[in-house]
């Protein structure tokens, strides 16, 4: 059984939630754009939908 791998989109929101917990918002703003371009439309459960979400989010360290 062949093992199902991360979609593009999930691997980008993944670095893009890295580069914020990194304090990297340089970085995470290229990969939104690059989450912008595959996934226009932003619908719930989307993984744009997802980034917005955790750019909206309080850091929990501040």
């Amino acid at each position: 059984m062949a093992l199902r791998r991360p979609s593009l989109e999930r691997r980008i929101l993944a670095a893009f939630q890295h580069a914020l917990a990194e304090g990297r918002f340089d970085v995470a703003e290229h990969l939104l754009c690059a989450l912008e371009t595959l996934v226009p439309d932003g619908a719930p459960g989307t993984a744009l939908s997802a980034a917005y979400l955790s750019a909206a989010e309080p850091d929990p360290q501040s």
